[in-house]
């Protein structure tokens, strides 16, 4: 029923590289007439047929495809078969007719990825009956491997570098980060499959946003085996001389080289993704363009993280044409060499497009899809933000400095080419101009700027905060300043001033005095205790303010502390004190507040107030009452020391409440409160 062969590791003259095993099962179809009219005819052309497990599906034949020919495929995955699925075709997706690469290629279908697969049947449909030339089932496969599960953790760990290295510089001086691209040496091309010599372009006029029309439904760690199938699909199935494509991209984000822009073999070294080579992706308009296809389905799905999609495909849209100063927002013009039909431009007419495009504005086509064109206004935006010249790699050090230190302020930015620029030191606080120096950027790079803490005239700044801002402008167009605020104060100085205060027969309150500047108040305090004359001390304990209350102090313990405290410019001297704990003798409490009275029900009132305010500890509060000028009842504690009291009362009542706070040395004075019970 099929012959199968096995696509496996082969050397690449001498070259290390790592090729996972792909299987390319060529499928014989059996063509089965299974309904006819005048009208239509549907033939089965493969029955339900077990196979090696496969990731994509390709029709594939030779010369033209009987007119309004449908295909679809069903398959087992997991034990269970999906819906029918229609396999597209397109001529205009695809090499150009009248290139070198067009000989001996095959005519398909879209490749149709699906989950892992181990079973097919197809089914094609149109008014003869008839199927095209030499049809083959094409089923291709390769499994997930370790290597794939670890490579998306390097991808990851990637993402956060900047390598200015592999930027691209615009015309204008704008410095486009390259974005992280998984190499075909990463995925696993085996590079044996493609033409060793590459065809190449002059440069680029425009880019191409496509879809892979197939399956949504895969995993960060399956994209990388998905490549590879596509990968065998183009140059084992349609005889392609690479990927079609010079870019992929996952629904994740993650960037992927397509087509390999070096000569297999070539000892020099090669950045393929830079150079413009000639794709298979846009019949008659591949020369100078290239091309991103997204890997799924969107025209039938939306993008599951379109943030992710569209920041990948704007970031490489703006790497790729930022070398030739092209515009995201304006048109491209190229002449089209299509002579499939299917191209909105036929061999000869100039065709006119956006710089960055989607496939669908050029050919008679959906791609990239329904759900995906729609964001091609948020690729280009971003796109052209990415390409704007800006001030980059910023550093302003020390941004916290010791006054009496005589470190100077490092800056450095790097700054685009052509650019006028200007670092300048103000106080943040007026505005005022501290200090400055300014140049002229020749080509892009690094400038780098001491300031010694002086202002333009040689004298030291006092204690402030000085904004540093470095400015740059191209012609007319002001670059987005950039800088940091720089603190310039000492650090925290801990007086000989401590004070000790018993305020209970077992708690002692420790406080320091700190002086500290405005600009860089203190952001922590911390004390330490020995109670064995200095031969061991406690962990140093944080205190959000220089005071804290201890426990357990008996009276004539000895016991040494050491203060000290913190800002963001550094840390206090230590200071140590000595204290013999001595006894407990407070002043008796003040007198609480005046007397408030609430009525909570028809006989029931309360009386509350509040204590005076002290260090020393409370003993609680005690009341008495009177009702109708009787005599007064005994003094009484309150409830868990609570400056309230309930009264049971009548109407008509005329309530007296006396009330006085206790501590260690006696009574407060008493306050006397009086309330009438009304309706």
């Amino acid at each position: 029923m099929f012959g199968a062969s096995s696509l496996a590791s082969t050397p690449a003259q001498a070259v290390t590289r790592y090729t996972p095993e792909v299987t390319v099962q060529v499928v014989t179809p059996k063509f089965v007439t299974k309904s006819s009219s005048a009208s239509l005819k549907t033939v089965q052309v493969v029955a339900p047929t077990v196979a090696k497990p496969f990731s994509v599906i390709g029709l594939t034949w030779q010369g033209t495809l009987p007119s309004n020919t449908v295909f679809k495929a069903r398959v087992r995955e997991a034990g269970k078969w999906s819906s029918w699925n229609v396999l597209h075709f397109s001529d205009d997706h695809g090499v150009d007719s009248n290139s070198l690469e067009a000989s001996g290629t095959r005519n398909g279908t879209d490749p149709f990825m699906t989950a892992v697969a181990d079973a097919i049947e197809v089914t094609m449909t149109n008014k003869s009956g008839l199927a095209p030339n030499d049809l083959k089932v094409e089923l291709i496969g390769s499994q997930e491997t370790k290597q794939d599960r670890a490579l998306l953790t390097s991808v990851r760990k990637l993402a956060a570098t900047v390598n200015l290295s592999t930027a691209a510089v615009t015309p204008a001086g704008g410095v486009v980060l390259r974005p992280n691209i998984v190499t075909r040496a990463q995925w696993g091309a085996d590079e044996t499959w493609r033409d060793p010599v590459p065809r190449m372009g002059t440069g680029i006029v425009a880019g191409f946003v496509h879809h892979t029309a197939s399956t949504n439904n895969y995993s960060p760690e399956q994209a990388p085996a998905q490549m590879r199938a596509l990968y065998a699909y183009y140059t084992k199935s349609l005889n392609y001389a690479d990927m079609a494509y010079n870019f992929l991209v996952d629904q994740y984000g993650t960037v992927y080289e397509g087509r390999n822009a070096c000569t297999f073999g070539d000892i020099n070294p090669c950045d393929g993704p830079s150079l413009p080579v000639i794709g298979a992706h846009t019949a008659g308009l591949n020369p100078n363009t290239f091309a991103i296809s997204a890997i799924g389905n969107y025209d039938t799905k939306a993008p599951s993280n379109p943030a992710a999609l569209v920041e990948s495909i704007a970031s490489l849209m703006a790497w790729k044409i930022a070398p030739y100063g092209l515009d995201p927002n304006a048109n491209a013009s190229m002449i089209s060499s299509d002579t499939s039909g299917l191209s909105k431009y036929s061999n000869g007419m100039t065709a006119i497009t956006p710089v960055i495009s989607g496939h669908r504005d050029v050919g008679k086509t959906a791609c990239p899809g329904r759900y995906l064109y729609p964001y091609l206004p948020a690729i280009r935006a971003r796109a052209t933000e990415l390409l704007l010249p800006v001030i980059r790699d910023v550093s302003v050090s020390p941004l916290n400095l010791n006054q009496t230190s005589a470190e100077n302020v490092n800056v450095q930015a790097t700054i685009p080419a052509t650019a006028n620029w200007a670092v300048e030191v103000t106080n943040e606080a007026t505005g005022q101009l501290i200090n400055s120096i300014s140049g002229v950027q020749g080509a892009t790079g690094a400038i780098q700027y001491s300031w010694n803490r002086t202002d333009q005239v040689g004298n030291t700044v006092p204690t402030g905060r000085y904004a540093v801002s470095i400015k740059a402008s191209i012609g007319e167009i002001v670059l987005p300043a950039n800088g940091q605020v720089v603190t310039l104060a000492p650090a925290p100085i801990v007086s000989s001033k401590v004070s000790f205060k018993r305020i209970s027969p077992t708690k002692t309150k420790v406080a320091w005095n700190v002086i500290a500047s405005e600009v860089a108040p203190v952001s922590k305090n911390q004390f330490r205790i020995s109670g064995d004359h200095t031969r061991t001390w406690s962990k140093w304990t944080n205190s959000a303010n220089p005071e804290f209350v201890t426990s357990k102090w008996r009276r004539g313990q000895v016991y040494y502390i050491e203060f000290r405290s913190s800002n963001l410019i550094g840390t206090s001297n230590i200071m140590r004190k000595k204290y013999v704990v001595s006894g407990y003798a407070p002043p008796k409490p003040a007198a609480v507040s005046a007397i408030t009275f609430a009525k909570v029900s028809p006989d029931l009132i309360t009386a509350t107030w509040v204590g005076a305010i002290s260090d020393y500890e409370s003993e609680g509060f005690y009341v008495r009452t009177s009702i109708n000028g009787k005599k007064w009842s005994a003094w009484s504690a309150t409830t868990s020391k609570k400056a309230e009291v309930a009264i049971k009362v009548a109407i008509g009542d005329r309530v007296r409440v006396q009330v006085k706070e206790k501590n260690f040395s006696g009574f407060s004075p008493a306050v006397i409160g009086r309330f009438t019970v009304s309706q």
